[in-house]
């Protein structure tokens, strides 16, 4: 049984058995090695108390994996909150500190049921903190596994954001870029939608225009791209040569339909410079997970059949595999 002793109502100690944790004074938090945790709930941690699951104490070293704080299950809920802790002088990654906080933001906000809560940075230090949701009243050392997980999770998306790279004609993400985020996309429970365009007769604009002109039709069309694009949710690509993409995630993926109908309309009312007699239009497929099984390959196929049929059917229109 977690006991806590309190000191005119204030907790200062958490007792298990007969081992007593100290909490600390402004929070209450009570940091515990990990295998005293054993055998109980999230609801058997009492109220007003945080519980900072640690690996091990040796005398006054802590030695910890993550900075995550539990709390109790009450009312159908607990969280357990996770701190990330940097200092400018000390960062030794291969990306600056502030793209690296940036990436790690935006993989918060990608994940289901994580939520950024607090952004601090003195010029020194940046802490973030973001809190995992736990909806079942589950045993403590499940708790601390799922949170571990989580933070992996969210780490990993961290690293492949950082290390996106964009086409240097285009200035959209590059086709590697693409592979990963479809693949972290597909990993997780929410639905996909995948949009595959391309620009319809485009080596006779090469041919008839010349590579710079060609070029300048690659960029107008891209920049619309990224003119429906919010840089989570709904992400623009080239997936190589004049063949672009997008990948739509979460409730995005409902107006796939009209994003790809409006960047074709967009494209079909271009004009060129000193090119009176230049006209492009677009042709887009679109595939959906989970109408198709969440594997990219899958998607990227089912997505090219559709585009395929929209140029069958003559081009200049939005097709999709439904």
């Amino acid at each position: 049984m977690l006991e806590v002793e309190r000191i005119d109502e204030e907790p200062v100690l958490l007792h298990i058995g007969e081992h007593g944790f100290a909490c600390e004074e402004e929070t209450g938090y009570a940091t515990i090695p990990k295998e005293f945790l054993k055998g109980f709930r999230l609801s058997d941690i009492p109220d007003g108390i945080g519980i900072k699951p640690v690996e091990r104490i040796e005398g006054h070293t802590i030695h910890i994996a993550n900075d995550v704080v539990l709390t109790q299950f009450i009312s159908g809920s607990a969280s357990a909150t996770v701190e990330e802790m940097f200092r400018r002088k000390f960062w030794d990654g291969e990306t600056g500190l502030s793209p690296y906080v940036t990436a790690l933001g935006q993989a918060i906000h990608e994940a289901e049921d994580i939520g950024e809560t607090d952004f601090q940075d003195d010029g020194d230090y940046i802490f973030l903190h973001y809190e995992v949701k736990f909806n079942e009243d589950i045993d403590i050392q499940e708790a601390i596994r799922s949170v571990d997980t989580a933070i992996e999770r969210v780490q990993k998306r961290a690293d492949q954001l950082v290390t996106r790279r964009r086409d240097g004609l285009l200035g959209i993400f590059d086709r590697g870029s693409f592979e990963s985020d479809l693949t972290h996309a597909l990993s997780g429970r929410q639905p996909v939608a995948l949009i595959m365009a391309d620009i319809d007769h485009f080596k006779p604009v090469n041919d008839t225009f010349g590579h710079q002109i060609g070029d300048e039709v690659l960029r107008s069309v891209a920049n619309i791209l990224m003119s429906k694009c919010d840089g989570r949710n709904v992400v623009p690509y080239r997936y190589g040569g004049e063949e672009l993409s997008m990948i739509l995630v979460g409730e995005a993926t409902t107006k796939a339909t009209t994003v790809a109908e409006s960047v074709r309309a967009d494209v079909e009312r271009l004009r060129f410079d000193g090119q009176s007699d230049l006209r492009v239009t677009i042709s887009l497929g679109i595939a959906t997970a989970p109408n198709v099984q969440r594997n990219g390959t899958e998607l990227v196929k089912h997505a090219d059949a559709a585009l395929y049929r929209a140029k069958e059917e003559g081009r200049n229109r939005v097709r999709s595999d439904e």
